[in-house]
């Protein structure tokens, strides 16, 4: 299901990156020494609250040592973290009184009723939606249709019939849970996702920079290139991304100001004074829905963890495609929230912006 943009890869960067500079912006200046000290081509990271943005900027480089500055309007990929988004609009679905949470995957294919595997006769949209479905994490399928859509149909004819690597109810990060879930969107709906998740969620937040797939035009460095871990840049075309049968599980990019606006959005609707969404529904996203031990576990498209910086409960996510990383928490008990996006994969480092957070969060509460 993931493609390979090894063919589409520039070659490990030998040109070292600017050193960091004082901005205008004490946090952009905070930004451009993490920017450094995590080796990293650029740097973009906001700080919000449940009344908005308070500041988000961008630091560093299109290309790894090149010579384009980014913006704070340039686009960077949210990955994993965009599963929020999944969940917010199903929400608008239960909402519209089309779908209820605890509506199974029978009622929604009524033609695999009989002939899905019997562990899955009794998930819900919510099991999904909170990686407790029992689906394996990525999808191992190949598909011999076009449109995402009919990609996605292709999936859940496949999943239903695979054996469920996890009970009912326990936890397992699954990609391929929230792809079954945009196709749940895609029947209950009679849209394509990509087409009503815009419409119904991206388009009257505001996020005007938000698209799907590749960063930038075809062979330029309009937007911040994709990069190895060892720093190769990968040439902006139109397939260096994920499929887009994906797009459900994370394929969003944006800036961090829009990002921002968001994270915003989600503290503001867990705070119960949001828009678009029913308070109690909004609530229901942002709840612990199963538990990965005494610590944390997943609500609908976050994760959750406890935090005493952050006064007890803490929304948190990161995101990948291989070639960028996200990375986000959000103290509803403290109505503040720290998010940070860059144009490299992780490699090895299964968390290269944790350091940064964990500045950031020093940033707010103390200033400097």
């Amino acid at each position: 299901m993931f493609l390979s943009c090894e063919h589409l890869l520039l070659g490990p960067e030998s040109a070292p990156p600017p050193p960091p500079t004082l901005h205008s912006s004490r946090l952009a200046t905070v930004l451009d020494s993490l920017r450094y000290a995590l080796d990293v081509p650029a740097l973009a990271g906001a700080i919000v609250t449940d009344s908005g943005v308070v500041e988000a900027r961008a630091v560093g480089c299109r290309r790894y040592g090149g010579p384009v500055n980014v913006t704070d309007d340039d686009q960077f990929h949210l990955g994993s973290c965009g599963k929020s988004f999944t969940a917010v609009m199903v929400g608008l679905l239960v909402d519209d009184g089309l779908v209820q949470w605890t509506t199974t995957l029978p009622t929604i294919f009524p033609e695999y009723a009989n002939s899905m595997r019997g562990e899955y006769k009794d998930v819900t949209i919510r099991d999904l939606l909170s990686h407790a479905a029992g689906f394996m994490r990525d999808a191992n399928v190949q598909l011999h249709t076009s449109s995402p859509r009919e990609q996605r149909k292709e999936i859940v004819d496949w999943a239903l019939r695979q054996p469920a690597t996890q009970p009912r109810g326990t936890y397992l990060y699954s990609n391929l849970g929230f792809v079954i879930a945009g196709a749940v969107i895609e029947r209950v709906a009679d849209r394509p996702y990509e087409e009503i998740v815009f419409e119904r969620v991206i388009r009257p937040l505001g996020l005007t920079s938000a698209g799907i797939g590749q960063m930038g035009s075809p062979g330029l460095e309009d937007q911040p290139l994709q990069h190895t871990a060892d720093h190769s840049p990968i040439i902006a075309t139109p397939d260096a991304h994920l499929a887009y049968s994906y797009d459900p599980a994370g394929m969003l990019h944006m800036s961090v100001g829009d990002w921002g606006r968001y994270c915003a959005w989600v503290l503001a609707c867990d705070a119960g004074h949001g828009s678009l969404l029913r308070a109690e529904t909004a609530k229901t996203i942002t709840t612990m829905a199963v538990s990965d031990g005494p610590y944390g576990g997943y609500a609908l498209g976050w994760g959750v963890i406890y935090r005493t910086w952050g006064g007890g409960w803490v929304l948190s996510h990161s995101g990948s495609n291989g070639y960028n990383y996200a990375e986000v928490v959000l103290a509803p008990a403290r109505r503040f929230g720290i998010l940070v996006m860059t144009n490299q994969g992780a490699g090895v480092n299964a968390t290269p912006t944790d350091p940064a957070v964990t500045r950031l969060i020093d940033f707010y509460h103390n200033g400097k």
